[in-house]
Order: C-alpha cells, then sequence, then structure tokens
C-alpha cells in the first residue's frame, strides 16, 4: 500500500506495483466484454466503492455476497489478468465480518485464461473460480493459499508445478478428469478455508505458485 490521507493514515485503496506506481483499489470491480481482458486490477474489502463503476457495473449479488470481489468475464476471447488484493484495515473489518473476497474469470469458446494472485494476508476465506469452455487454463495462487483445489476437465489434464505438488494432498479416490485436492499453505496464514474452483471441457488445467520459476517441473495428474 502506498499513499496517506489528510490525516496522516494510510490509505488501504492504494497498491505500489512493482514499477513503482500505484493503482488504485475498489472494492468492486466487473468486466464483461467481448474482445479480450488484459489487467493488473486491485481489489480490496476497505477500499471503496467504485462510483460510477470503472468498468461494468457489478452484479448485486456478488455485492451482497462477497466482501470484495473481481469478476472477469468474455464471451470467447482470452483473459490475462494479475489481481492484487489490499489488506483489510482493522477499523473495517467488522462490516462484512465472514464473507470471502472473490476471483473470478470466465470465458467461452477456446478462450485462455491467465489469473494470477500475488499476495493474500488476510483471514476471509479466498474463493478463486475460473471456467473456460475448451480452452487452457493457468492460475497462480499466492503462497498463502489454505483450502480446496477443484479441478474438471473432460478431455484435458490437470499439471501442478513443483510447489504446488508440496503442497497438494488428494483428497479421496482419484477419478479421470475431475477431482477434489488439499492445498496446504506455504507461508503461515492459518486454516482459513479458500477454494479453487477450475473447469475446462477440453483444456489443460495448470497450477503454479505466484512467483515460482516458469521452467519448474511440472507434474501431471491425470
Amino acid at each position: 500500500m502506498s499513499g496517506e490521507d489528510a490525516f496522516g493514515e494510510p490509505r488501504e485503496d492504494l497498491w505500489k506495483t512493482t514499477d513503482g506506481g500505484t493503482i488504485k483499489a475498489h472494492r468492486h470491480i466487473r468486466i464483461d466484454w467481448n474482445a479480450s481482458i488484459k489487467k493488473t486490477i486491485a481489489i480490496g474489502p476497505s477500499a471503496p466503492e467504485a462510483l460510477p463503476p470503472i468498468y461494468d457495473r457489478p452484479a448485486a449479488e456478488d455485492e451482497a455476497a462477497t466482501a470484495a470481489s473481481c469478476v472477469l468475464k468474455t464471451k470467447a476471447s482470452p483473459i490475462n489478468a494479475t489481481v492484487h488484493i489490499a489488506h483489510e484495515s482493522h477499523s473495517q473489518s467488522s462490516s462484512s465480518a465472514g464473507q470471502p473476497v472473490l476471483v473470478s474469470a470466465k470465458t467461452g469458446g477456446v478462450g485462455l485464461i491467465s489469473l494470477g494472485i500475488p499476495d493474500y494476508s488476510d483471514s476471509r476465506p479466498l474463493h478463486i473460480v475460473a471456467k473456460s469452455s475448451s480452452g487452457n487454463i493457468t492460475i497462480l495462487l499466492p503462497t498463502s493459499f489454505s483450502g480446496n483445489l477443484t479441478w474438471s476437465s473432460e478431455r484435458g489434464s490437470l499439471k501442478l508445478s513443483h510447489a504446488v505438488q508440496q503442497r497438494f494432498r488428494l483428497d479421496g479416490p482419484r477419478h479421470k478428469h475431475i477431482g477434489t485436492a488439499k492445498i496446504a499453505p506455504s507461508t503461515a496464514s492459518g486454516n482459513r478455508a479458500d477454494s479453487c474452483t477450475l473447469t475446462s471441457h477440453n483444456g489443460t488445467i495448470t497450477v503454479k505458485e505466484y512467483g515460482e520459476e516458469s521452467d519448474a517441473k511440472a507434474c501431471t495428474i491425470q
């Protein structure tokens, strides 16, 4: 985070990027386009609402059911997004107690999805959803992710990077092209009950740890 308000308090709605700039965080962001989406976005439960919306109006159900959300959707075009989640201020943490933070990306056709979450340190559950009709999906989890991974790919496969393999424990019997596993955190985060649900009809689903070397050896589960 970066910046201070008029009273010298830290600004929770500004996120410092790796190039020294800042992006303004909003509580709820929704982008529903026909064209491809390539964005770096910041959200957070303590961030202000975007009034008027900076992209598309967030769905009422997302605003009601989540503390913060980033929802990305295209008809059949690729989605490539990095989503920063700003740390929640303690003074505002009780306003939506228990509600998760949602990061969702969905596309039809053979649209590809690449979705990265660099870091997450709050106590709320983090819910990640990615769905492509037939395209490949790549998810870069924060090191603090702690919860369930659920995947489904009728004709594709699940690939795990080396770092995620160390955190992965299959939950129940192995079934072809579908399964559930527990992902343990590689940094202390407690039992936060996070969830990551990944679905593609034909595509390969790849799960990595954010910041992991790209040439790290991958393991195919199915």
